[in-house]
């Protein structure tokens, strides 16, 4: 019959600590056995030999916490034993037992490590226990000396992971990203052997998984989970971590979500909750035996950054379809009304694109050119449309246009998420040489993405048709480029946009 097993609150219980081992060395092989026997009667796991070099040989397989050893033995001195005894087992402490101390050997005793020196013929049962006793303590807090400092420096290594997690899932942008990233953090920091996270929608009475990553993941997506299914579920809906010894006979247990390998060797849950996020994070099997209760905290705060770079992550994601479809809208907007430059916007983004690839331009950057170069154009709809729509242009109309840059970047101000589009889109009519407009900008002045979309505005313009104006081929258009580098365009972009042309081909046309 399958009982439920309850949710950790700690540590394991650790298993009663085995006796401590104690070696017995002494020529006298019934001496040595005498000892022995009387400390195993009171409670040490004691060995008694009557060679060093078996000593040695045990020591090499038997971790001995303390050693009784004779000064005096043939071949193999006390000490020289205990200096070779204490280079294998750094921990261990040596009393020394002699009938013939000296003070020089009690000085070298203590040279070597030597926790004690008794003399032989005083070593009663009762003093040398005390004696041992006082050793083996130390020892013991040698040895929790030396996990303590493991486990700072476990705990600095994790803590260390946890604030580069940090960083690393803020800088992500797509949920797909961050949750295997999140994964394979997961599994680091828990030393589990399988990692899961999973993202739910809430339905009317069910759960639905719409994202997962880690083993089998690609299955669990559409999953629908019934009313009170799943460890995952339980942990992500009370918004607490969870902790069990073996998940499989747990009322809550799901094949279809919790089902990780080595879950049998016990489950860690811990909810990914932050405002629209609700999920959970999984690992299964610890790599160490069992998993202790810092895991569950460690998996906890990784759960809490992963649901806020989740949550962020979406809102960009929702924050970017809005945006594209907006610009999307006040393109198509501004064509029907700009009826000679017909996909003009378009075309110039797509060059926009190739030259920031080739300027090595980092890809929010990338991004926010990108934009620009789509709306370069935008001031034209808060233009007379008769303006537009004419075959040529006086002086007055010539004035009226120039406007729309600045009518453009006016226009797209008031939208904080593109904020930087605004000064490119004013500027993108400038020149290298300072003879542009409208404030006369040169050189570097000029923002380095207005001086990209000023090169691809004027390629794509030479290379379209208009009533005004026949196209230009392509080597006419680049040879007109070059000859305006240094005066109308940066030279160098001029130089990376010609080579990228040369080398790619025009990137307007896979969009057709």
């Amino acid at each position: 019959m399958n009982t439920p097993v309850p949710p950790l609150t700690g540590r394991p219980t650790p298993p009663e600590a085995p006796p401590p081992r104690v070696m017995v060395v002494d020529d006298d092989e019934a001496f040595a056995k005498v000892v022995a026997d009387v400390l195993t009667e009171r409670g040490y796991d004691a060995l008694c030999m009557s060679d060093a070099d078996k000593a040695l040989e045990e020591a090499a397989r038997t971790d001995f916490a303390a050693a009784i050893v004779d000064l005096v033995m043939p071949g193999m001195g006390g000490l020289e034993l205990a200096e070779r005894l204490k280079k294998q087992l750094p921990d261990l402490q040596v009393v020394l037992l002699t009938g013939h101390g000296t003070l020089d050997t009690a000085v070298e005793g203590i040279r070597q490590g030597v926790f004690a020196y008794l003399q032989k013929d005083a070593a009663r049962i009762g003093v040398l226990e005390h004696t041992l006793a006082e050793a083996l303590e130390h020892h013991r807090l040698l040895q929790a000396s030396k996990r303590l400092m493991e486990e700072v420096k476990e705990a600095n290594r994790r803590l260390g992971l946890l604030h580069d997690s940090a960083l690393a899932l803020a800088a992500d942008v797509h949920p797909d990203r961050i949750l295997t990233k999140v994964v394979a953090l997961a599994g680091d920091l828990c030393q589990a052997r399988s990692a899961r996270a999973l993202v739910f929608e809430a339905q009317e009475h069910d759960v639905v998984i719409t994202a997962a990553a880690g083993p089998g993941a690609e299955l669990l997506p559409g999953v629908r989970l019934g009313a009170g299914e799943g460890l995952g579920v339980l942990a992500a809906r009370e918004n607490s971590p969870l902790a069990v010894d073996d998940p499989l006979y747990h009322p809550r247990y799901s094949k279809r979500c919790d089902a990780l390998k080595d879950a049998h060797l016990g489950l860690l849950c811990a909810p990914l909750r932050h405002g629209g996020v609700e999920g959970a994070l999984l690992v299964a099997g610890s790599q160490k035996g069992a998993f202790e209760a810092r895991d569950l905290d460690m998996l906890s705060a990784l759960g809490r950054q992963a649901a806020v770079a989740l949550d962020s992550a979406t809102q960009h994601e929702r924050a970017a379809n809005f945006f594209t479809h907006t610009s999307d809208i006040l393109v198509s907007t501004l064509e029907a009304l700009d009826v000679h430059h017909p996909d003009h916007s378009r075309g110039t983004a797509a060059l926009a694109d190739l030259i920031t690839r080739r300027l090595g331009l980092p890809d929010a950057e990338r991004r926010s050119i990108h934009f620009a170069a789509l709306l370069h154009d935008i001031g034209k709809i808060r233009i007379d449309p008769a303006l537009l729509q004419g075959t040529a242009f006086a002086d007055q109309s010539r004035r009226l246009m120039r406007e729309h840059a600045r009518l453009g970047a006016d226009l797209l101000k008031p939208v904080t998420a593109w904020r930087d589009l605004p000064t490119i889109i004013l500027s993108h009519h400038e020149r290298w040489d300072g003879a542009g407009y409208p404030a006369g900008l040169s050189g570097e002045d000029i923002p380095t993405g207005a001086r990209v979309v000023a090169l691809a505005d004027a390629f794509d313009a030479m290379r379209r048709e208009t009533p005004y104006r026949r196209s230009k081929t392509e080597a006419e258009a680049m040879a007109e480029l070059e000859a305006q580098a240094g005066g109308q365009f940066d030279p160098r972009m001029v130089r990376l946009f010609v080579a990228a042309l040369r080398d790619g081909g025009d990137p307007r046309l896979a969009r057709k």
